[in-house]
C-alpha cells in the first residue's frame, strides 16, 4: 500500500481527531482515488474533505466500546456501504468501505480500504 501524501494524511487525521477517533487513519490508494472528485464534480461543490467526514462519521458510529471504555474496531473489521457520486453524468455508485486495525511502524492505526465485489 502506497502512503497518501502528507497533506491528505494530515487532513484526514485532523478530521478524525475532531470526531474523537483515538487512532490515526490511513486510506488505501484505491479508496483515496475513489473519493477524489474530478474537476466537474469539484465545480459542483463536491469535495474530498466532505467525503472523508462522511466515512469517519459512519465509522465513529459503528465502533464498539470494550471494558476499558475505549471504542474499538472488531477483529474482523467493519464494512459499511456509502454512495459516491461519479461525474460527469452525475451517477451515484455504492461502494463498501472496510475499516480494520493496522499495526504500522509499531503504532496502531485504522486502515480504510474499498471492498471490491466479485462478480
Amino acid at each position: 500500500m502506497k502512503k497518501p501524501d502528507n497533506d491528505e494524511s494530515t487532513e484526514i487525521n485532523e478530521i478524525a481527531e475532531s470526531m474523537g477517533l483515538q487512532y490515526p487513519v490511513l486510506l488505501s490508494n484505491d479508496l483515496s482515488e475513489t473519493l477524489k472528485p474530478n474537476k466537474f464534480l469539484s465545480e459542483l461543490g463536491i469535495n474530498f474533505s466532505d467525503r472523508i467526514s462522511l466515512i469517519l462519521s459512519i465509522l465513529r458510529g459503528s465502533l464498539k466500546p470494550d471494558l476499558s471504555s475505549e471504542e474499538k474496531i472488531p477483529q474482523t473489521g467493519i464494512i459499511f456501504p456509502i454512495p459516491v457520486v461519479q461525474g460527469p453524468y452525475i451517477k451515484e455508485q455504492m461502494i463498501s468501505v472496510k475499516a480494520e486495525m493496522y499495526d504500522g511502524d509499531g503504532e496502531e492505526k485504522i486502515l480504510l480500504t474499498v471492498v471490491r465485489e466479485t462478480e
